[in-house]
């Protein structure tokens, strides 16, 4: 057994990396206010995102050192030809127990049977609002019909399917209840995400973070008092609850009012070859120049273990010193 099969990915805080969070493109097909930038967005040339094949040894490179979660996001993911060959070749990495993909539902409709028998596990949606306007004003677009059939489509194909909801002040926070409903009408888990200062438009301000505490009131005044599933990942970024009835699920990602920082157990490889091993890591860490350079998976794999060591503490340290500012990073190029 070599050396980096025997290591782990743990920073200095003592916490142990086991999920990956691939970015296999910068480019999206929506442009939502939160995150992608509205012009003059810059593109990663072709020649600087990684190749599926790269990508592959990289994950392989992960396994090795305790990985066993593998989420492929954007961008938008489905925008990459043929995602469904990488998953197929990740599905194949010993210890590489699960695979998700988190996209927003536009060109899913028509993938669906193929990422199914390719090896995805589950898929998380991006769904910001019912409304058809309000849909359009929001990611500048029309196409929530699309979207609502294939949330359906991937539920029947038997995918385990999670919404994304980001509730900001003003826009949709209206809504909260009927996503909860939704939750309740169709068994699929509904998770709230605090507006987080990861903008391309540079729009984030304090006053618009509709906080968990003010969803959950919201909530319970429609449907009465709401309990946390008592059997849950301590380190998933969602807390879940249920109703007093225990019908329906929905969860809560209150990066901003209540970080969860010390439970993270998430690090993110950029499309263009970079190691975040936080969301608010700016810029990363450079991995593609060793993979294109000619080093071994052991020495990588030295870089990475090495560069895990320099893991911060989080935005909760960010949050202590009132440090929150538009653009602390841009979503669309590191993935959620």
């Amino acid at each position: 057994m070599t050396k980096y099969m025997k290591s782990k990915l743990i920073d200095s805080y003592g916490r142990i990396a086991k999920k990956l969070r691939v970015s296999v493109t910068d480019k999206c097909n929506m442009r939502c206010g939160y995150c992608m930038p509205k012009n003059n967005t810059k593109w990663f040339d072709s020649t600087e995102v990684l190749t599926f094949e790269e990508i592959v040894r990289l994950s392989s490179i992960f396994a090795n050192l305790g990985v066993d979660k593998i989420r492929l996001t954007g961008g938008e993911p489905l925008l990459r030809p043929s995602i469904e060959n990488l998953i197929k070749s990740i599905a194949n990495i010993q210890h590489i127990k699960n695979i998700g993909l988190t996209t927003n539902g536009l060109l899913l409709l028509d993938k669906v049977e193929a990422l199914k028998s390719s090896g995805l596990d589950s898929v998380n949606i991006s769904l910001d609002s019912f409304n058809e306007q309000r849909f359009r004003t929001i990611t500048g677009i029309n196409g929530l019909n699309k979207v609502l059939s294939s949330i359906q489509k991937a539920k029947d194909a038997g995918i385990d399917v999670k919404l994304n909801t980001v509730v900001v002040r003003g826009w949709n926070d209206d809504e909260v209840v009927e996503f909860a409903n939704f939750a309740r009408c169709t068994g699929i888990t509904v998770r709230f995400i605090e507006f987080m200062p990861l903008d391309g438009t540079g729009i984030w301000r304090s006053d618009l973070v509709f906080s968990k505490k003010e969803m959950v009131e919201k909530i319970e005044s429609k449907f009465g008092k709401i309990f946390a599933v008592s059997e849950q990942e301590i380190s998933a970024p969602a807390k879940l609850y249920s109703f007093s009835d225990r019908v329906g699920t929905i969860g809560f990602i209150p990066s901003v009012t209540e970080p969860f920082c010390n439970q993270c157990d998430r690090i993110r490889l950029t499309s263009d070859g970079k190691f975040l091993t936080c969301l608010f890591d700016n810029p990363g860490y450079e991995i593609k120049s060793f993979l294109r350079g000619g080093a071994s998976d052991e020495e990588i794999s030295q870089y990475l273990v090495r560069y895990m060591t320099m893991k911060q503490e989080g935005v909760v340290s960010l949050i202590r010193i009132n440090g929150l500012k538009p653009k602390l990073n841009l979503m669309h190029t590191i993935g959620g």
